[in-house]
């Protein structure tokens, strides 16, 4: 099953921000330059998770994108499942008039059966979970955070951290 950028992007806000201390928050532009993708397509990711209750914002200067308790505990199936409601796995889930076989099939139930396994397997597995320090501290460094626990910056080992609670002010740390 392949997901869809929507969810990828997803999936990775909710990795950055489960790696950074409690309570960092970052403004949308530092999340997309963190993940790799395009801001708009973060913004339109940040407010869905927003919409989840899995990422708070505030706006002004010091504001900014956190992740919630919630979004630390949620299961990725439960955020696929979500995500990937609509996301129809065959053409013909979401044109029936694009398969003349259509009548009667059992293809489509497997699929779906096989998508629901997928999410199920995921449901035991959290954002905390998947969180690696080594994995999210080179992305802290780069923007200028100080790594999380068992994170590395360059040139540096696996040391403790001081929570740093927002950065990236200015009239980018709005949540959009």
């Amino acid at each position: 099953m392949r997901l869809t950028a929507f969810s990828d992007i997803a999936l990775r806000v909710l990795l950055l921000m489960g790696g950074l201390p409690q309570g960092t928050m970052l403004s949308t532009q530092r999340i997309a330059e963190g993940v790799g993708a395009p801001y708009h397509h973060v913004a339109k990711t940040v407010a869905r998770l927003r919409g989840m209750g899995l990422l708070c914002s505030q706006r002004g200067r010091a504001g900014g994108v956190a992740l919630t308790a919630e979004g630390c505990g949620v299961s990725v199936g439960r955020v696929l499942r979500e995500l990937e409601a609509d996301t129809a796995i065959v053409e013909c889930e979401a044109d029936e008039a694009a398969c003349p076989l259509n009548h009667g099939c059992r293809l489509r139930r497997a699929l779906n059966s096989a998508r629901e396994a997928f999410y199920r397997e995921l449901d035991g597995v959290t954002v905390t979970d998947l969180v690696n320090p080594r994995q999210v501290g080179p992305i802290a460094v780069q923007l200028g955070l100080r790594p999380p626990a068992g994170g590395t910056a360059p040139g540096e080992g696996a040391a403790g951290v001081t929570p740093v609670t927002r950065t990236g002010g200015g009239p980018d740390s709005t949540a959009h």
